[in-house]
C-alpha cells in the first residue's frame, strides 16, 4: 500500500473545485489519479474526414501520465508530505516530496541526453516490467516530444524547498479561442472570466462573423441593440474583445487579456 497522496483539485489560486484522497496500491492509485484529473480538464472532438471522431484534451493525456509517473517514481518516501496535484482553469501543478536525486539539475533535465540518477529502484524497476516506463531516464524527453503536438501548452520544471514542482500552462492563441468558440466550448472561459449567457453568445457570433453589427447580435441573441452595446463593453474592458479599424468597413478581434 502507498502512503495516501492528497490530490487537490483548484480553479483559481484560493478556490478548490474537488479534491481526492488515494489509499489504493500504488499501480492503482496512477489509474484513479489520472481519471481524476481527466473530470477536470477539457476535451474537444475534431474531424478529419474519416466516420470516427477524433478527441482532443486540454493536455497530452500520455503527458500527464508521464508526470504522475515522475512524482510516485521520484519522490522522496523519507519525506512525510504528499504527492499534490492542482488542476486550474488554465495550468496544472505536479508537486512531490524530494529535490532532484543525485547530481542533476534542473539545466541537466531541459537537455536529451541527460543520464537519470534514480532514488527508488526497485519502483522503477517495478513500472518497467509492469509496460508504464519505457525506458529509465528519458521521462522529461518524451514528455516534450508529446507536446510538439500541443504548442499553446508550456512545460517549466522548479525546486522549490525541500519539493520538486513541474508546471503546464495552457495558453491558447487567439486563433485557437476563436475555434474553440465556434465548436462551443467556451464554457471554461465563461467560468474563468465570469462572464453571462449573453456575452458568451457574442463572442460565438463574434466567432463565426468578425463584421457581424451589433445590430445582427441583437438579432441573433434576442437582446436589444443598448444590452448587446453595453454586454461588448463589458467584453472590451475583460480584455476579450476589441474593435480593429472604423465602425464602417473594420471588424471585431477576440483577444486574450494579458
Amino acid at each position: 500500500m502507498c502512503r495516501p497522496d492528497t490530490h487537490a483539485f483548484l480553479k483559481a489560486a484560493d478556490t478548490i473545485i474537488d479534491d481526492l484522497l488515494i489509499k489504493n496500491p500504488l499501480l492503482k492509485a496512477l489509474d484513479e489519479a489520472e481519471i481524476f484529473i481527466k473530470k477536470h480538464i477539457n476535451l474537444s472532438y475534431a474531424f478529419d474526414g474519416s466516420l470516427q471522431r477524433k478527441e482532443r484534451w486540454q493536455y497530452p493525456l500520455e503527458a500527464i501520465r508521464e508526470l504522475l509517473l515522475n512524482a510516485v517514481v521520484h519522490r522522496d518516501y523519507k519525506n512525510t508530505s504528499d504527492i499534490v496535484i492542482k488542476v486550474f482553469d488554465d495550468r496544472m501543478l505536479f508537486t512531490n516530496p524530494g529535490r532532484i536525486y543525485g547530481n542533476l539539475t534542473i539545466e541537466d533535465l531541459k537537455r536529451d541526453d541527460y543520464v537519470s540518477s534514480i532514488r527508488n529502484k526497485l519502483l522503477a524497476e517495478a513500472f518497467y516490467l509492469t509496460g508504464d516506463i519505457e525506458k529509465y531516464g528519458t521521462g522529461f524527453v518524451r514528455i516534450r516530444e508529446m507536446l510538439k503536438d500541443y504548442p499553446e501548452v508550456s512545460f517549466s520544471i522548479k525546486e522549490i524547498g525541500d519539493f520538486f514542482r513541474i508546471e503546464l500552462v495552457y495558453k491558447p492563441t487567439p486563433g485557437d479561442l476563436e475555434k474553440d468558440l465556434q465548436k462551443g466550448l467556451g464554457k471554461d472561459l465563461q467560468k474563468q472570466y465570469g462572464l453571462t449567457d449573453n456575452q458568451l453568445k457574442i463572442l460565438e457570433s463574434v466567432s463565426l462573423d468578425r463584421t457581424v453589427t451589433q445590430q445582427r447580435l441583437s438579432e441573433l441573441i434576442g437582446i436589444t441593440s443598448k444590452n448587446i452595446r453595453v454586454n461588448m463593453k463589458k467584453l472590451k474592458d475583460k480584455g476579450l474583445l476589441k474593435r480593429v479599424g472604423p465602425d464602417k468597413g473594420g471588424h471585431w478581434q477576440i483577444t486574450l487579456p494579458k
